[in-house]
């Protein structure tokens, strides 16, 4: 998924174009669960993340001007890149919603471009 998004952003000479300007704030309702919230105690006993992102909604800045709030698991499933640079940025990771997929999203995308240059040269 991510190699997808990598490569849907860049044409066939090598450009990069993108439909996102920025994501530019962010909101949860009473559905999202809390820091507390975000383990599951599983039937032996071990306590896991709880794997979900109900409940939030950020603010998608398109390129040509208009803005709008898309739930966080359709920028999860189109943009997962920017969504974790912004989760990092605004301090999200710690939240149930970020902290089971940020630190894998961004550290699959710095293999994929290290694989890249590697070819490269």
């Amino acid at each position: 998924m991510i190699a997808t998004n990598l490569y849907s952003q860049v044409d066939s000479e090598g450009r990069q174009f993108r439909m996102l300007e920025e994501i530019s704030d962010q909101r949860k309702d009473k559905t999202a669960y809390s820091r507390d919230d975000g383990y599951v105690v599983s039937h032996n006993g071990n306590k896991t993340l709880r794997q979900t992102t109900q409940g939030w909604q950020l603010s998608f800045q398109w390129k040509y001007g208009t803005l709008d709030w898309i739930a966080l698991k359709d920028l999860k499933a189109s943009n997962p890149i920017e969504l974790a640079e912004y989760a990092v940025g605004n301090q999200l990771v710690e939240e149930s919603a970020f902290c089971w997929w940020v630190e894998d999203a961004l550290r699959t995308r710095n293999r994929i471009i290290s694989k890249v240059e590697s070819r490269y040269w």
